[in-house]
């Protein structure tokens, strides 16, 4: 396979990987980082509490699933056979980079 699949910002990207240019371009209805797993000719992405399948050929959405009840925390995507897509360090780096922003932020006032 001469593609490369990328989930981020809420996009799913196709850069072919000897050139490096870009292919095709889809957006997620999210603003959250992306997970992305390939099988069959077949893209998973999770963003914002949805899953997608994605055609890895054109970008076209072919189906989402809202996920309703499960929330909008961070997803492991595999499939049979593959290893799985982790995330949970980036998620725990962003939740750590969301605290110091709070604290930095917190006036403390002393009587």
């Amino acid at each position: 396979m001469d593609r490369l699949f990328l989930g981020i910002n809420s996009h799913v990207v196709c850069i072919d990987k000897k050139a490096g240019t870009e292919l095709w371009r889809t957006k997620l209805k999210s603003s959250t980082i992306t997970n992305v797993c390939c099988d069959e000719g077949k893209l998973f992405a999770y963003a914002g509490g949805h899953l997608f399948c994605l055609n890895a050929d054109s970008g076209a959405i072919i189906w989402e699933n809202p996920l309703k009840g499960l929330g909008y925390r961070t997803c492991i995507i595999a499939n049979e056979g593959q290893s799985t897509s982790v995330v949970s360090q980036v998620d725990a780096n962003q939740q750590a980079a969301a605290v110091a922003g709070i604290a930095a932020a917190t006036v403390v006032t002393t009587g």
